[in-house]
């Protein structure tokens, strides 16, 4: 990976440490979103094991992890979704995440990791019954664990289990999921940012000529990090490629900015737009963990894309997912045992 790209990255994953840290908002201005926590949440104590060419490892305890997912609805439609599920006792949830994102921390090394996810990876996805039990389980795109679940806490953490059955099997801490009308609020809040529109969008809209530096302000900054259809090639790599220079150039303009006053103002602006597992103190605990860790940021897992039957499938290159997994996240299981 070239210097550029990877300093691109490490905006990137910044960017998401001010998401984390709005979460934490929540519990100041009375919005924390008030659900039960499933009873079958992973057992910490009980770590995965996972045989790889030719020797066994376990996940490393040591470790703590964040998924970050950005969802496909607007918030109003998060909240219709949720009200009207609970008046009709079922679920009615149409989200899938968008964007994900998995952050490793390491405390002991005063490290973060992050690893990209592309939401069209075909994997295991669990099917919850309108009680929120397992009914089975099927091969889809990683985006759509979260349409199953009434749209909050549930579909949260069906997204954690289909990115944990993804990297053989290893347990994910915490999650937070934010709604997509997010990035007009922070694009707004940061005075709006100014990006060289190198796709052709004239299929989508007119305010994104391509070749000619745009100032995004509003819905405009969502059309251009969102857009698949009729841009590019259509496939979730070219718009994952677009979403880092949107945020390179965010992090810029929200490095301008009054830290302490703005931080503030965007705390309570953002609120609204996110959903988490955690505590306020134990997400205002992490965000300063991550801020005062060296950020790392990899590459998305290689693999290929191809047009399914109806969609964009993403299919991992297999060994490279495992020689992944075990750099990242697991250790040897005798060293674990000594």
């Amino acid at each position: 990976m070239n210097g550029t790209r990877k300093k691109s990255l490490l905006r990137a994953a910044v960017i998401l440490c001010v998401a984390v840290a709005a979460a934490a908002a929540l519990f100041v201005v009375g919005k924390w979103e008030k659900m039960e926590v499933p009873s079958d949440t992973p057992d910490t104590d009980d770590r995965p094991e996972f045989y790889y060419d030719g020797a066994w490892y376990t996940q490393n305890t040591a470790l703590e992890t964040l998924l970050i997912a950005g969802i496909d609805k607007y918030s109003d439609q998060l909240a219709e979704t949720l009200e009207l599920g609970k008046e009709l006792d079922a679920n009615i949830n149409t989200q899938q995440s968008d964007f994900l994102m998995l952050l490793v921390l390491d405390k002991a090394r005063n490290t973060c990791t992050v690893l990209p996810l592309n939401r069209d990876t075909m994997t295991q996805i669990n099917a919850l019954g309108l009680a929120g039990e397992s009914i089975g389980s099927f091969t889809g795109q990683l985006a759509l664990a979260h349409t199953y679940g009434s749209g909050g806490l549930d579909s949260g953490y069906n997204t954690v289990q289909a990115v944990s059955d993804l990297l053989y099997g290893v347990q994910i801490d915490h999650f937070i999921t934010v709604t997509m009308d997010a990035v007009a609020v922070l694009n707004d809040l940061a005075g709006g940012v100014t990006v060289l529109v190198e796709d052709d969008f004239s299929n989508v809209t007119d305010q994104l000529p391509q070749g000619q530096e745009v100032h995004l302000t509003g819905n405009l900054a969502l059309t251009y990090v969102r857009s698949r259809r009729s841009v590019a090639d259509q496939t979730n790599i070219s718009r994952m490629a677009r979403q880092k220079t949107y945020l390179e150039a965010l992090y810029e303009k929200l490095k301008a900015q009054p830290a302490e006053t703005f931080s503030t103002k965007a705390l309570l602006e953002l609120s609204p737009y996110l959903v988490s597992d955690c505590s306020a103190a134990a997400l205002a605990e992490l965000y300063q963990e991550i801020l005062d860790s060296e950020l790392t940021v990899l590459d998305a897992p290689e693999g290929e894309s191809v047009r399914g039957e109806k969609y964009m499938e993403f299919y991992p290159d297999e060994q490279k997912l495992q020689r992944l997994a075990v750099d990242l996240l697991f250790i040897p299981a005798e060293a674990s045992a000594g």
